[in-house]
């Protein structure tokens, strides 16, 4: 799943960061006027987050589905390299009842079967992420003023609210992140396509409401780094 996961993180990189400075200009100065954007900070970045992610998602969901295909069954997608898991997952739409949609009808039904899904943890995730990020470098800096004065400080203040705000965005998108990698994983094996509900139903159902926290301290980990 490396060339999944290369790529998908290019994609969001590229994404999910300058969308978001751009919404957030966007909102602040041409929706709302300067006095009411600063007093509604906390909303502007919530829905500058928000929107950011949506772009993200509607290229990281083929290449998440790629990913988890590829981690969940590399005998028979590692040799496939991921354009080649990809056209795999595509194809799986002639398996499909044509409901007439625009997506079954591009070939792309599968491989955006997680895309409610995703958006959901991406929203979220994205959403609680801006905003912890600017509260957490406002009260730092309100606290040490003084940290504002170095490249070295700022930096570090950059750097710990970082890492506060990755780990509080991945508690609250956990379920949404455990709900995907269950829907992609059946769909993968050849079950019936689920939607989210469904698969939220079905994963509480079977291993209770931990189920969806499943992995949620390595996750913070990696969203805090």
């Amino acid at each position: 799943g490396l060339q999944a996961t290369i790529a998908g993180y290019f994609w969001y990189g590229i994404s999910v960061y300058p969308s978001y400075s751009f919404f957030k200009y966007a909102i602040s100065t041409w929706l709302l006027s300067p006095d009411v954007a600063v007093a509604n900070a906390s909303f502007v970045a919530l829905v500058a987050g928000a929107m950011s992610a949506v772009l993200a998602s509607l290229g990281l969901t083929p290449l998440e589905a790629a990913r988890i295909r590829t981690v969940a069954e590399p005998e028979i997608y590692r040799a496939k390299g991921l354009t080649g898991t990809l056209a795999t997952i595509s194809a799986e739409d002639d398996q499909l009842e044509d409901d007439g949609s625009f997506l079954r009808s591009l070939g792309l039904a599968t491989l955006y079967a997680g895309l409610p899904s995703l958006m959901a943890r991406q929203v979220i995730f994205g959403s609680f992420k801006f905003l912890s990020y600017e509260r957490a470098s406002e009260t730092i800096y309100s606290l040490w003023p003084f940290l504002r004065d170095g490249g070295a400080t700022t930096l570090a203040v950059s750097l710990v609210a970082g890492g506060l705000a990755g780990s509080l965005s991945s508690v609250v998108s956990q379920p949404a992140d455990s709900v995907l990698t269950y829907v992609s994983k059946q769909s993968g094996e050849g079950g019936k396509q689920m939607g989210v509900l469904e698969g939220s139903r079905v994963m509480v159902a079977e291993g209770g409401v931990s189920s969806l926290f499943r992995g949620l301290g390595s996750r913070c980990l990696w969203a805090g780094s």
